[in-house]
């Protein structure tokens, strides 16, 4: 039940959990049995396709710890070439000297094939084991029909072993029963102590020292009431004191310091507003629709490339044709020596496609196309006197723009700002020396701290929102606009004034 609760857990025919069994008793071994599966070489039809390497890789686990005894079981009636656990236990352990290959089933062979079985338990027809071969004989399906207990199983294999042939026949009995088996893993069990005793000393050693060394950085636990104030104080102190500089980058060990980090993300935040459209509205750029002046007339089409002070329209070409590189299609435009060329499609008996030079269009003569202006402009006519442009107007596409382009990147930056700040003021804290071992204390500091932050968060969100809404109001510093403007208003009233009171 519990290992069928276990795999069904993990949804896994093969779990690394143990289900545990002690037995005990006078004439127990001290011993302790790890039963793994059976090595598969195929799955089932419901069965997980990794089945045959989680089995292989639960094994290797076990079969690599070089303090595990490894009794590699084999079927007599079958042919120990075709063993795969001999050969993965010779692969870990090739000196032999921890591995005993045990003989199952002998009552399962072949009439005529118990010689050659024979030799192989007497180590004639392999390579020399250092414990030997071993032969048991377990409680088959019918025994344990017929609730046949231990004892009276091993009557029955001793029984079997003493009057069969040719088991009877073999002068080493040891190599037979589970007795013997008993015996001689406990010996085995015994040789390896012994050799890993030293190693075992030297690990326990080492484990000591480093809980010695974790115990003493842990410090001195108060116990006392003052105490306990005293070391609260000292180490809130201490973080007002010191956590400024660890945020500012003065202090810390990290790699990337907080305000590195920050100011990356400042960098990534300006240059997002620097794309926006209301900071690029009459900028040129390849990829946007462009009007130019060029011989008095109106050219209106979409830059598709630019260099130095020169841009070049889409349709503004040459009439001569030139050859198409291999590597070019319809749409590229690619610099051939001093030529700026794209590649057109044009309409013939067959398909065909040509280069044409780009002409080249004098930067301070090509300006952005409105036309995406003008259609902000007609969404947002009011209802009285609609061909008339008020303030209304431009402000609510002001507003528009800095609302969609402005508020997003800006509160992410601010959320990753509070991220990071909780992050780092957690690692601080978590570096403090002497309070490792007051886990309370400890947890009672980082959660006053991400309280912190998120008050803090929640404060600038507000502030945020009051700093964009009063960026939407257009307004401008430039007093040369504000001057001319005047001047402008004026200069009638200005021009009539005069004519009145009359100039010689």
């Amino acid at each position: 039940d519990a290992q069928t609760h276990i795999v069904t857990k993990q949804n896994k025919e093969v779990a690394r959990d143990v289900v545990s069994v002690e037995m005990t008793g006078p004439h127990c071994e001290n011993l302790t049995l790890i039963d793994l599966p059976g090595i598969v070489r195929s799955h089932g039809k419901d069965e997980s396709a990794t089945l045959s390497e989680d089995i292989q890789a639960l094994m290797s686990d076990y079969l690599k710890n070089p303090r595990c005894v490894i009794l590699a079981v084999l079927p007599a009636n079958v042919d120990f070439h075709n063993s795969q656990i001999l050969k993965d236990a010779l692969h870990v352990d090739p000196g032999t000297k921890r591995t005993i290959p045990v003989l199952t089933k002998p009552d399962l062979i072949d009439s005529g094939a118990e010689s050659s079985v024979k030799e192989l338990l007497l180590g004639e027809k392999t390579q020399h084991f250092e414990m030997g071969f071993h032969m048991v004989k377990g409680r088959g399906q019918d025994a344990l029909n017929k609730k046949t207990t231990i004892e009276e199983g091993l009557t029955q294999e001793a029984s079997f072993f003493y009057n069969t042939e040719p088991w009877r026949g073999v002068e080493i009995k040891t190599l037979f029963g589970t007795k013997n088996l008993r015996v001689k893993l406990g010996e085995l069990q015994m040789r390896l102590i012994r050799h890993s005793f030293p190693d075992i000393v030297s690990e326990m050693k080492g484990k000591r020292d480093l809980a010695m060394a974790s115990r003493k950085r842990l410090g001195e636990i108060p116990s006392e009431l003052i105490e306990k104030r005293a070391l609260f104080r000292k180490v809130t102190n201490d973080i007002c004191r010191s956590i400024g500089d660890h945020l500012i980058g003065k202090s810390g060990r990290s790699k990337v310091k907080p305000s590195a980090e920050f100011h990356l993300a400042s960098s990534r935040f300006m240059k997002t507003l620097s794309e926006s459209r209301l900071a690029n509205i009459s900028k040129v750029t390849v990829g946007v629709d462009a009007i130019a002046f060029v011989d008095s007339k109106e050219l209106r089409d979409t830059v598709r490339y630019m260099k130095g002070n020169r841009v070049y329209l889409e349709g503004f070409t040459g009439s001569t044709e030139y050859e198409v590189p291999s590597d070019k299609k319809t749409g590229d435009v690619y610099e051939d020596g001093s030529r700026v060329k794209i590649v057109e499609e044009y309409e013939s008996d067959d398909l065909s496609i040509h280069a044409y030079a780009m002409k080249p269009v004098p930067l301070e003569l090509v300006r952005r196309d409105p036309e995406w202006i003008r259609e902000l402009i007609e969404e947002n006519r009011p209802y009285d006197l609609p061909i008339f442009i008020n303030t209304e107007v431009f402000k609510g596409i002001v507003t528009d723009l800095i609302d969609e382009d402005w508020r997003l990147p800006a509160t992410e930056l601010l959320d990753y700002t509070a991220g990071l700040l909780e992050t780092a003021t957690n690692k601080y804290i978590k570096s403090i020396g002497g309070i490792e071992s007051l886990t309370q204390f400890q947890e009672f500091l980082l959660f006053k701290s991400s309280e912190l932050v998120g008050t803090l968060m929640e404060e600038s969100k507000v502030q945020l929102s009051k700093f964009i809404d009063r960026e939407q109001v257009p307004y401008s510093q430039n007093h040369y606009l504000f001057e001319n403007l005047s001047k402008l208003r004026s200069e009638r009233l200005m021009n009539e004034i005069l004519s009145l009171i009359g100039t010689d």
